[in-house]
């Protein structure tokens, strides 16, 4: 039984996570924990405490952030599918006419989560399909946590003799007003109390900082509550379930019988945005390929993960860049394997 601390990310302004590319008009899908770490990171170096920070990130996971809704005195916190098949059927429909709904599944509230990643074969409502969410109960008047938009901006040179230039930005969109609200949250994972609190603290900074783009115009700004919550040993695992990105060492590579597991990897880089000298953010941090929150593996051996260096190699006189791939990883049941 794994005690862990969540935090919830509330009164999230707007939010855009680049993925990569100098464009702006389509974002990052997910907030990953390797993101979440990463600038957890960078605040800390701000601060002056460098020479430390591959053995701070290798003291704590992070879970990947997930959504969550509040309505009325209601709090539904959103799981991320494991990945295969789904054990679920919906009532009064054969599989070929809920077959597609159900890949459309990203997330699933953690009622059902729990039981699903316990072994348990579930009958559900038409009602509690939701494109990408699966509900605890039947509600024909859901709307998802996040909205996605695009808008149309300027971009205005300093240049007099160049021509302003128009560009799409997509934001993602929260919900906050007095009927519901809604937002980001993660689970945290630490060696110790001392660390626990220490991210913490990184984590309220970081909310009014700001992650993302557009920070300066007020994008990716929060506040934090946190809570305790726990896991459920479940009975008669027999496979593991991550909820973060992770990058496994050499050794753990045969252990993790990828062959008969289910996963998705995703390729990680982009500019090194994060440094607090402003002369390297133009540059782009090595790639790394890392598994993804959802991916099942066919073991019940503890992940370890590791942290890496996605410094250039070219460039001797930058800093470490450091990205973690520590996992925060539950032992379920399932038949898919």
């Amino acid at each position: 039984m794994a005690t862990l601390r969540l935090i919830r990310l509330t009164a999230m302004s707007p939010l855009h996570i680049g993925i990569g590319r100098d464009t702006y008009d389509v974002a990052a899908p997910a907030l990953h924990s390797d993101t979440l770490s990463a600038a957890l990171a960078a605040i800390r170096a701000v601060q002056g405490k460098v020479d430390d920070l591959q053995q701070f990130l290798d003291s704590f996971a992070l879970s990947s952030a997930f959504p969550y809704a509040v309505k009325g005195e209601n709090t539904t916190l959103f799981m991320p599918k494991p990945a295969g098949k789904l054990n679920v059927a919906v009532k009064g429909l054969e599989e070929k006419d809920y077959r597609k709904s159900l890949k459309k599944v990203k997330y699933i509230a953690l009622p059902v989560w729990r039981q699903l990643v316990a072994g348990d074969a579930l009958q559900v409502e038409q009602d509690q399909l939701h494109g990408a969410y699966l509900l605890d109960k039947a509600d024909s008047e859901f709307t998802p946590p996040m909205k996605s938009v695009v808008s149309h901006r300027v971009a205005v040179p300093r240049e007099d003799n160049k021509d302003a230039e128009p560009f799409a930005f997509e934001w993602t969109f929260f919900k906050d007003d007095e009927h519901e609200k809604s937002g980001l949250f993660c689970l945290l994972q630490a060696d110790s109390d001392e660390v626990a609190d220490e991210v913490i603290e990184l984590f309220r900074e970081l909310g009014e900082q700001g992650i993302g783009s557009d920070r300066n115009v007020g994008g990716g700004h929060f506040n934090i509550a946190t809570e305790q919550f726990e896991f459920v040993n479940c009975a008669g695992a027999n496979a593991t379930m991550l909820l973060s990105s992770y990058i496994p060492t050499e050794e753990e590579l045969t252990m993790l019988d990828v062959i008969n597991s289910r996963y998705q990897l995703i390729k990680r880089g982009g500019f090194i945005s994060g440094s607090n000298e402003d002369q390297w953010r133009h540059l782009r941090k090595n790639t790394i390929y890392m598994f993804t929150a959802g991916s099942t593996f066919n073991t019940l051996q503890p992940l370890k993960g590791k942290v890496v260096d996605l410094r250039p190699a070219w460039n001797d006189n930058l800093h470490h860049v450091w990205r973690s791939g520590k996992p925060l990883a539950i032992n379920i049941k399932t038949t898919d394997l």
